[in-house]
């Protein structure tokens, strides 16, 4: 069916929405993606990957948690595919519930305790819907029921959100807590869907019963349920909740439950003792009937009735509840709803048993539709509590015996009781608990009780189950004595104390009784506490919560108020009662009902527990006196109760008021405070504490009258009543309140005399303490009269006498109020008048009749009808004849009523303020503020009266009044009063809607003066709502200014947020946007624009921009710029600014731009920008301050984001504008110029000299001499056109600055001295190489240059001296000036040492002439043909300066070098024979001292080139190379070799030097033929590897060797194979003498090798051990793989030996090597054939050798606690079957239980993979168990697999069949044949009834299969001598297999002997059905394929588990129910296989 918008529900959108951002937010592993792949299937496989993982077992904390999710999974799926056709988003919100209990689940088991919490609640949730999914159809049958259903989802989404994210939070942040408070977190969410459930239950009810609903569901739903809403809540939890009970218990009923409900039987009785568990047995029921049992679906009623709630232990109550349960499963059904409705007129008439009766036959009816297929159960417990005893304990087993003994009834009960329970009618099956059935469960509590206390914690396992067993069977089945009994072991101080008091607990155990006693007389009742609520918790009529306790313990009776505790009230219950009591559900309840029972017997006996009036006399006065702390609020007498709503709210918000309202009568009747005869005589402290409010009577109204029989609310109400007249005289308002509500009950029972007489003393009492006339007065007068109306008199009695004065009264009260003609007055004046004729008294009557005739003339006029009716009743009167003459006597009185009334007019109001101010200016001010009040409060007065008649003037006058109030008070300076006085008037005018417009004008004032103190928001308020008035009227003038008003206001808002710290309101913020939007709107609905709309729209852009909300910034802007300037946003065409406001528009468009800016929306930024620059450009002239504005904007959002190259745009666009409208040459225009040189020059866009040229060329004109403003552009090009080449632009460029410069132009100061010199190089180089001038032309210029340095700087400054040298250097060119050079050197010698200077550069001067000198020498005999002498002689200059620049620079100067080459040179220039030798000398000299003296790497790597540059030049290659060699070693090590060349090194030649020797040798063999960094590399690693390898011999051999590893290992690089078998012989002798191994040196040497080769790949610490596990591995795998065996056995033999010293595998990361090495032994992963090949005894002993190894391993990993599970799945498969295969079945457990506890870690493992595990993990402990204990583990752990496939895959799945076979197996093995009987035939049973009906699991086996199964149950019964169950059992179930049609041919399963042919005598086979351990030892390791993966557990699986059917996406199938969603029909739909009930 396909629903309209309209007709669809809605919320849940938002929600979702909201939900998902929360979960993304909060959750750290949930996203988009998680949530959106989130299905039912998805979320059931997670549970199945749970159960896999974690296996738990049944009945544990994770098994029910996974249950529950599933459940509520389930019904969540349910329920969104019912009703997303007409709830949109159901499948989303669907998505977001399981995503949020997956995100709980994935806490893990180790919080499942603390989870059980939350999925308890979440299952309850879940109950709740299966009740409304069970009537499907009806949830669309309307729109008020869609509606509700819709809500009901949204309701339940945050729930579970707010749950989920509140309880992960507390996991998070440490808590592990396991109990959460639901109800104070979460309680009012789970009530409000509660009640959303029921009125979708109602509405439903409704829309079935159609026109046959007599009365609302709703009623007879509040008749049946419990009056008090907290108890209301308690029996809920009692009935629906899961119990709160241990891991593990109650499991063992679970065969039982299943062979009763197989059963023909009607009635299960379960009896036992006091304190056997039959409670927590019977809420495990109830838990467990949600789930298909016995391949039945069952509805569940349940009832435990229990003696702390005794209105709840009556049989009318178990009635009632077992009713209100049946309702709900029971929609529209009408004979139950009528003959509950028959009902509720029954118990008006207070016939209980007649009541009771008739409840009974409706439970009846509505149990009739529980035949054919559908199934009930009823479940009734505490039948020895109920009220009424055996007796009426009899009458319930009856009737529910009566009601499942009917005919084609599916309806079986259980019942609970300490005795037999049988019903009268029906079978009976009677089950005695004994303490063999709770054995195990008895031990799991004790177990627990205990597991904290530390004398038991530090035992030892086997003393703590030695000392459990004790206790165990001490305790003799009984729970509570167990619990009492280890409580009080606690309490024990010592480790002897301890096990002296389990030896005495064991030896003689003490009764419960004894038991008790002790307890009780432990405690200390003088303390208050203690005494207080154990008195309390016995009298009280419900269970108390903590809440209600810590109230009722705050209360001082002695002070008469209440005391706030500084303590947890939970801390202080506990501490006060200790393990008497439990708290639950926030309920404080006895631990068990005989403790109850004791405590009472105990008070009973006057042992100090306060006695049971005192108790409940202080309960009474404290329950009273909360009231009256607590109901202060002033509450006149009413004759109208009180709205529910705001009943249901006080009690909300005052916990213990609902207690008290109901009960405090009931606890003063049987208080010390009550006597049954007489007036009460109440004392002075109950009279102080009792509450005087009107509201208490009201509120006893509201519970008593509508909630209680008409007997029990007439008698509490006659107390109350008394009490009241008691505590108070008769004239009191509470009195009076009584008095009103007693006679609106009597009246309502149609007592009329006592109600008439209640109502009668109520008015009087009214008249004399209320006003003249007041409203109940009044009401109380009226409700006598229409009471007495029909109740004659005939004589003058005290009722006549009563009926006359309320006559008489409300005669003036109408007259007062109506007017003396009305036809009120006139009715009564008729009583009155009758009254008297009644009485006889004609004389008033006639005094009565005149007055009224007069009256009647008066309105009617004479001789009308009305007239003549009392003219003629008067007549009757005064028996007179003629009518009319004895009328006219009467005609001659008129009588003139004047009414005074008070006038307030706007001059009595300015007097009244003009006194006030006269008052205030004498300083009299609190006269003052006197008048201002009375006169506010008087024209209030007048405001507010029905009948004022001054229309919208007083309106005015009153806001005047205040605004000069508020004017008084600001003046006074109480800003605050002023403040709260605007609000109030504010709040009183907020809603008016008067037609004036100067009441609004009035209001427009008030809100100036707001906006005057500070009240913002509450202004904009003011100003928004005359703002609204005005703009509906038209008020153009006034709506502008409110406008105005509101946008300067909300401009204070921002600055004041923007400036300070506030906290303002979400609220606040809303509606203070809310006003500026809507002014906005109506703003931009104008046809025009003015400043107003500018103001406006920036007003609300800045209000969004200081919130950082751009999304609405952005919109608000654009849609403000389409009326203010269109085209900005369209950008269509061109853009021009707007004719008005353009600067306002501009400010708005920049605004969008940057909110689009902030919102990254960089592209969109831009582009507004670029517009608004643009509309500039086209509007306004190049300097208008708006063109300024724009691209400053623009190039400020450029400059911003580094667009470098559109910024050069917009410039280059401004300079077209400069050049045209201001001319090239202006300032602007030049600014503009310089800027886009330095952006082009600094970031590399464009070409910055255009510019720079264009400035040279604008401003010099082509001159000779440059501007000064054109100077830096000529520096600048100076600089490019040089580093350009452009040589030619050079010149001139020089040319101009050098004319510049040199004539000392404008600007010349710019030049400095350094730039002077660059310009002359440049302008010489120019000239020199590029033009190629004269060489005259260039000394001409450089004369030039030190003529003007001379001038201008003086001839001592640096640059003058370098202009003389660079004169003499030019000079030396030519011959004819060298001696003119040479002058000038000496010239500038002489003036150095003449001129005293301390600069750099005088120094550097006779530096560089000396050089120039020296250098000119040298050209000298260079460049000329010279003989031999000349040569010498030139040696003997050079030599000289050579030994002088050795000194002056050193050795490795690249002058002195340099000067060496030259030397160098002329010597092999001589040719002679010793020439060679001096060469050879003085460069091996030069080297030895470079390195000896020179330590900087780049002096020593610039020698080195040039050295070997003359080495080359030279001829001495092979010297060289000599000399690198021995400097190499003896730098390395220390030492000289034998060489030729005969030198030695002293110790200061270090490392550094090879930076020498490194550069030599790379000059020597070519730069490009070896790499400088690698040589380097080779130099230092062997020196430091070396002096390391040194330095460790006297170090421990550990060092030795790793150095020695190290050294082999760079040696071997660089194959020095002769050095290598040194370290390595050298080093091995060292490693023996610390490791003496006890192998032959050939295999020692192999393994050190190996040891060695691996420590030289370590970058880190050595650890010769850990290398040692390492090499081993690698060193044999490549022995074995190159075919030596014999080395590789031997190699690892010794490997295991050193590994074994150094203790290894005892460090984590080593443990892995050592199975590799073992596995290598065992030859795993080689050839089966290679291996065939090997020597036997080798192998054999290399098996040995891995045996070894493992042991080793196994022993080091379990005394290091190393983790298997972290080697590879296929390598401990590897270990697992060599494990195996020697039978090694400790290790081999040892191993798979770390497996075992590793697979919820290990998300890799596939499911197949881990049940193999499993499988294995099962039998190897079960052959390594020594005990049976061991082995019973072994079994137990196998249950738990089993239980759990079942669960996920089907109990027929090929694995599942697997592990139930290893479980018989087990079973039989020691001696279970009666459970491993059992496993068959479960298996049996489901092959013929059917496992699921999931098509992806498996429903059927193979006839060999279940042949096999077959024989396996006749192996059980031949083993166990017979059958478990009666033989027609097992011969149906074997008859009905050969029956199948699918084995009907099959010959296996035909040729099966029937069961009647089993001989019970014959001879179990011993090979079939026992365990044998398995052949091979191996689980699947492959990856996961198509082959390899299931299904998983598919919805199929999960229904059919709870029995709901299957859930589809066109909607919820339903089979076998005509309203429900259960039980599946002919094996359609699938349930729980029945293997489950094992």
């Amino acid at each position: 069916m396909s629903y309209s918008r309209d007709q669809q529900v809605t919320i849940l959108q938002e929600t979702v929405v909201v939900t998902r951002k929360k979960f993304i937010a909060d959750f750290d592993e949930v996203d988009e993606s998680i949530i959106g792949d989130m299905t039912i299937e998805t979320f059931l496989n997670y549970i199945e990957r749970q159960r896999l993982t974690h296996m738990p077992h049944r009945g544990s904390h994770w098994d029910k948690v996974l249950k529950w999710a599933e459940f509520f999974a389930l019904q969540v799926s349910g329920y969104a595919t019912a009703v997303e056709a007409f709830v949109p988003d159901s499948r989303n919100a669907a998505n977001l519930i399981w995503t949020a209990s997956r995100a709980l689940l994935q806490l893990g088991p180790e919080n499942a305790r603390a989870l059980e919490t939350t999925f308890r609640v979440f299952y309850q949730l879940g109950l709740s819907i299966s009740l409304l999914l069970r009537h499907n159809k009806l949830l669309n049958a309307n729109g008020h029921i869609r509606r509700e259903v819709g809500y009901a989802f949204n309701d339940l989404l945050i729930l579970v959100r707010e749950v989920t994210i509140y309880y992960r939070i507390s996991l998070f942040h440490g808590s592990r807590e396991t109990h959460l408070d639901f109800n104070s977190v979460f309680g009012q969410q789970m009530a409000e869907f509660r009640r959303r459930k029921n009125h979708i239950t109602d509405a439903m009810w409704k829309y079935s019963l159609e026109d046959d609903q007599s009365m609302e569901i709703r009623s007879i739903r509040k008749w049946l349920s419990p009056r008090d809403r907290t108890l209301q809540k308690l029996l809920q939890e009692n009935d629906f909740a899961p119990g709160h009970r241990d891991e593990y218990t109650c499991e063992w009923f679970q065969s039982h439950l299943l062979a009763f409900s197989r059963s023909k039987n009607e009635t299960l009785s379960i009896h036992g003792p006091a304190g056997c568990g039959k409670s927590v047995l019977s809420s495990w029921i109830v838990e467990r009937l949600q789930r298909p049992i016995g391949k039945k679906t069952y509805e569940t009623l349940s009832c435990t009735i229990e003696p702390d709630v005794p209105s709840e232990a009556t049989s009318l109550a178990v009635v009632k509840r077992l009713l209100l349960q049946l309702l709900e499963k029971n929609v529209g059904h009408k004979n139950l709803f009528n003959s509950l409705v028959n009902a509720y007129y029954i118990s008006m008439s207070n016939d209980t048993r007649t009541l009771e009766t008739s409840l009974w036959d409706c439970f009846m009816t509505g149990i009739d539709q529980f035949g054919g297929l559908d199934h009930l159960m009823v479940v009734v417990d505490g039948l020895d509590e109920v009220e009424g005893g055996e007796k009426t304990a009899k009458a319930i087993i009856n009737q529910l015996g009566r009601l499942a003994a009917r005919p084609r009834n599916n309806v079986q009960i259980i019942l609970f009781s300490r005795q037999p329970s049988k019903p009268e009618k029906g079978k009976t099956q009677s089950f005695a608990v004994t303490p063999d059935h709770t054995h195990e469960d008895l031990r799991l509590v004790i177990d627990r009780l205990l597991e904290k206390f530390e004398h038991f914690a530090h035992q030892g396992e086997h003393a703590r189950e030695n000392l459990v067993d004790q206790l165990l069977h001490a305790a003799h089945g009984n729970f509570l004595w167990a619990f009492l009994t280890t409580y009080s072991l606690k309490q024990e101080t010592s480790h002897d104390a301890f096990m002296k008091a389990v030896k005495a607990a064991k030896d003689s155990p003490k009764t419960i009784e004894e038991t008790l006693t002790k307890l009780i007389n432990s405690f200390d009742f003088s303390k208050s506490d203690t005494n207080l609520i154990l008195s309390w918790m016995l009298i009280a009529e419900r269970p108390l919560t903590l809440t209600e306790i810590k109230y009722l313990l705050q209360i001082d009776l002695q002070k008469k108020h209440s005391v706030e505790r500084k303590t947890h009230i939970t801390d202080d219950v506990k501490s006060a009662l200790s393990v008497l009591v439990v708290i639950e559900d926030d309920f404080v309840r006895f631990r068990h009902p005989m403790i109850r029972s004791y405590l009472l017997r105990f008070r009973e006996e006057g042992k100090r527990l306060n006695s049971r009036q005192y108790a409940q006399a202080d309960l009474t006065m404290r329950l009273l006196a909360y009231c009256n702390f607590n109901l202060h609020k002033k509450h006149d007498p009413s004759m109208e109760l009180i709205a529910r709503s705001e009943v249901d709210s006080l009690f909300v918000q005052h916990a213990l008021l609902e207690y008290a309202i109901r009960n405090w009568t009931l606890h003063f009747r049987h208080s010390s405070l009550f006597q049954n005869s007489g007036d009460l005589q109440l004392s002075t402290e109950f009279k102080a504490v009792f509450p005087s409010s009107t509201l208490l009577a009201l509120l006893e109204w509201s519970c008593w009258d509508l909630e209680l029989s008409n007997s029990e609310a007439i008698r509490s109400h006659n107390l109350a009543l008394q009490v009241r007249k008691g505590v108070f005289d008769e004239n009191h308002h509470s009195v009076l309140q009584s008095l009103t509500v007693c006679g609106s009950v009597y009246r309502k029972i149609s007592q009329a005399t006592e109600s008439s007489g209640f109502f009668y003393r109520a008015s009087v009492i009214g008249q004399k303490i209320l006003s003249k006339y007041h409203a109940t007065t009044i009401a109380c007068t009226t409700q006598f009269l229409t009471i007495t109306e029909v109740m004659k008199v005939s004589s003058r009695t005290e009722f006549a006498t009563h009926k006359e004065e309320m006559l008489i009264f409300i005669i003036d009260a109408y007259k007062h109020q109506h007017g003396k003609s009305h036809d009120l007055v006139i009715r009564y004046y008729k009583l009155l008048a009758q009254l008297y004729v009644d009485v006889h008294e004609e004389h008033k009557a006639e005094s009565i009749w005149r007055e009224l005739r007069e009256i009647v003339i008066m309105r009617f006029g004479k001789g009308s009808e009305e007239e003549t009716s009392i003219s003629e009743q008067l007549t009757v009167v005064l028996k007179k004849g003629d009518k009319k003459t004895n009328v006219i006597e009467y005609e001659q009185g008129i009588f003139d009523i004047v009414t005074e009334l008070e006038v307030w007019n706007i001059r009595r109001i300015k007097l009244t303020i003009e006194l006030a101010m006269s008052y205030e200016e004498r300083g009299e001010f609190l006269m003052a503020e006197e008048l201002f009040v009375m006169l506010w409060r008087k024209l209030t007065e007048q405001c507010h009266h029905p009948h004022h008649h001054h229309g919208v003037d007083i309106h005015i006058y009153t806001i005047d009044v205040v605004i000069e109030y508020v004017r008084f008070l600001k003046r006074c300076h109480r800003q605050e009063e002023a403040s709260n006085v605007l609000i109030c008037i504010w709040a009183e005018y907020e809603e008016y809607d008067f037609e004036s417009e100067s009441l609004f004008l009035k209001l427009k004032v008030i809100g100036e003066i707001m906006r005057s103190i500070s009240l913002l928001s509450v202004a904009v308020a003011v100003f928004k709502k005359c703002w609204g008035w005005f703009k509906s009227r038209s008020k153009h003038e006034h709506t502008e200014s409110c406008e105005v008003l509101i946008s300067e206001t909300i401009e204070e808002i921002i600055t004041t947020t923007a400036t300070t710290v506030t906290t303002t309101s979400t609220t606040t913020t809303t509606s203070t946007e809310t006003v500026v939007k809507e002014v906005f709107e109506s703003t931009l609905s104008r046809t025009t624009v003015t400043s107003e709309t500018i103001s406006i729209c920036k007003s609300l852009i800045s209000y969004y921009m200081k919130l950082e909300n751009w999304s609405e910034a952005i919109e608000v802007t654009k849609r403000s710029l389409l009326v203010v300037w269109r085209s900005i946003v369209s950008g269509g065409g061109t853009i021009a600014l707007p004719r008005d406001f353009s600067t306002g528009a501009i400010d708005i468009a920049i605004s969008l731009a940057i909110c689009h800016l902030r919102s990254q929306h960089y592209h969109e930024a831009e582009e507004i920008y670029i517009r608004i620059y643009h509309a500039c450009r086209s509007s306004c002239h190049i300097d208008d301050e708006r063109m300024t504005k724009a691209y400053t904007a623009l190039i400020q959002f450029y400059k911003d984001h580094r667009h470098w190259h559109k910024m050069i745009e917009v410039y280059q666009e401004l300079l077209i504008e400069y050049r045209r409208h201001l001319g090239a040459t202006h300032a602007l225009t030049i600014r503009t110029l310089y800027t886009l040189g330095s952006l082009c020059e600094e970031h590399g866009h464009g070409h910055a000299y255009d510019y720079y040229e264009e400035i040279i060329t604008v401003l010099n004109h082509g001159s000779n001499i440059c501007h000064s403003d054109a100077l830096d552009a000529m520096f600048f090009m100076c600089r490019f056109r040089y580093e350009s080449g452009h040589w030619h632009k050079l010149q001139i460029i020089c040319k101009v600055l050098w004319e510049t410069w040199k004539g000392k132009h404008h600007g010349h100061e710019k030049f400095t001295s350094d730039f002077v010199e660059v310009l002359y190089l440049r302008y010489r180089y120019v000239l020199e190489y590029h033009v190629h001038c004269e060489y005259s032309v260039l000394r001409e210029l450089i004369i030039e240059y030190r003529n003007t340095c001379l001038t201008f700087y003086g001839a001592a400054v640096s640059i003058t001296i370098k202009a003389m040298i660079e004169l003499a250097h030019y000079s030396i060119r030519s011959e004819k000036y060298i001696h003119e050079a040479i002058s000038i050197y000496e010239e500038v010698l002489t003036k150095t040492k003449t001129t005293t200077t301390t600069t750099v550069v005088s120094t550097t001067t006779i530096s560089i002439i000396k050089k120039r000198l020296t250098e000119a020498y040298i050209s000298v005999c260079r460049h000329e043909s010279v003989s031999t002498t000349i040569i010498e002689k030139a040696i003997k200059v050079v030599l000289e300066r050579y030994e002088r620049l050795r000194i002056e620079l050193g050795w490795a100067h690249v002058e002195t070098l340099g000067t060496l080459r030259e030397v160098i040179l002329m010597y092999v220039k001589l040719k002679k024979q010793e020439a060679q030798a001096i060469v050879v000398r003085m460069l091996l000299e030069a080297s030895i001292e470079i390195i000896k003296s020179e330590v900087r790497s780049k002096t020593l790597h610039e020698a080195g080139k040039v050295v070997g540059e003359i080495f080359i030049t030279s001829g001495v290659v092979d010297q060289a190379y000599e000399m690198i060699e021995e400097m190499r070693l003896q730098i390395i090590t220390g030492s000289p070799s034998h060489n030729k060349l005969g030198f030695k090194l002293d110790k200061s030649a270090g490392r550094v030097s090879f930076v020498f020797l490194v550069t030599l040798y790379q000059v020597l063999r070519g730069q490009l033929s070896i790499s400088y960094s690698e040589v380097m590399a080779d130099y230092v690693t062997e020196s430091v590897l070396y002096e390391s390898y040194t330095r460790s011999l006297k170090s421990s051999t550990v060092i030795v060797i790793g150095h020695a590893a190290r050294l082999q290992a760079f040696l071997a690089n660089h194959k020095r194979h002769g050095q290598i078998k040194i370290v390595q012989n050298q080093s091995y002798d060292i490693f023996l003498k610390k490791w003496s191994l006890n192998v032959k040196r050939e295999t020692g040497i192999l393994f050190y090798i190996s040891l060695l080769e691996h420590i030289g790949e370590e970058i880190r610490d050595i650890n010769v051990g850990d290398i040692a596990c390492k090499s081993s591995v690698t060193k044999v795998r490549w022995l074995l793989e190159n075919n030596r065996i014999q080395e590789a056995f031997e190699v690892a033999k010794c490997a295991l030996e050193f590994i074994n010293k150094e203790h290894a595998y005892h460090r984590l990361q080593n443990v892995p090597y050592g199975f590799k090495l073992s596995s290598l032994m065992a030859l795993r992963g080689f050839d089966k054939q290679w291996k065939a090949k090997i020597e036997q005894n080798l192998y054999n002993n290399m098996l040995a050798l891995s045996r070894s190894i493992i042991g080793e391993v196994l022993k080091a990993c379990k005394e290091s606690k190393i983790d298997f599970v972290r080697l590879q799945l296929r390598e401990l498969n590897d270990l697992v079957a060599l494990l195996g295969d020697q039978q090694n079945f400790g290790e081999l457990e040892s191993i798979l239980s770390l497996m075992w506890a590793s697979r919820d870690l290990q998300a890799s493992w596939k499911s197949d993979t881990v049940i193999a595990i499993g499988r294995l993990f099962v039998q190897a402990r079960y052959l390594a168990a020594t005990t049976n204990k061991g082995k019973s583990s072994a079994i137990r752990l196998c249950e738990d697999i089993n239980y759990n496939l079942r669960r996920v895959w089907g109990s027929l799945d090929p694995k599942t069949l697997e592990m139930s076979d290893l479980l018989s197996q087990l079973y039989t093995n020691m001696g279970h044949f009666r459970e491993a009987q059992g496993v068959h035939e479960n298996i049996l049973r489901l092959v013929v009834e059917g496992d699921d009906g999931d098509d992806r699991t498996q429903d059927h086996v193979t006839p060999a299969m279940a042949q096999r199964q077959v024989e396996l149950l006749k192996q059980s019964f031949l083993r166990l001598k017979g059958w478990d169950k009666s033989p027609e059992v097992y011969k149906d179930l074997v008859h009905d297999l050969k029956a199948m049609p699918e084995f009907k041919k099959k010959k296996e399963v035909q040729e099966i002997r029937g069961v009647g042919d089993w001989n019970v005598k014959e001879q179990p086979d011993e090979r079939k059905g026992r365990f044998e351990q398995p052949v091979e030892w191996v689980f699947p390791v492959e990856d996961g394929d198509a082959k390899s993966k299931r299904a998983g557990m598919n919805i199929k699986r999960a229904t059919s588990n709870w029995g709901i059917g299957s859930l589809h996406k066109e909607g919820v199938k339903v089979n076998g129910r005509a309203n429900g969603n259960v039980a599946a029909v002919n094996g359609e739909d699938g349930f729980e296989s029945a293997s489950e009930e094992l």
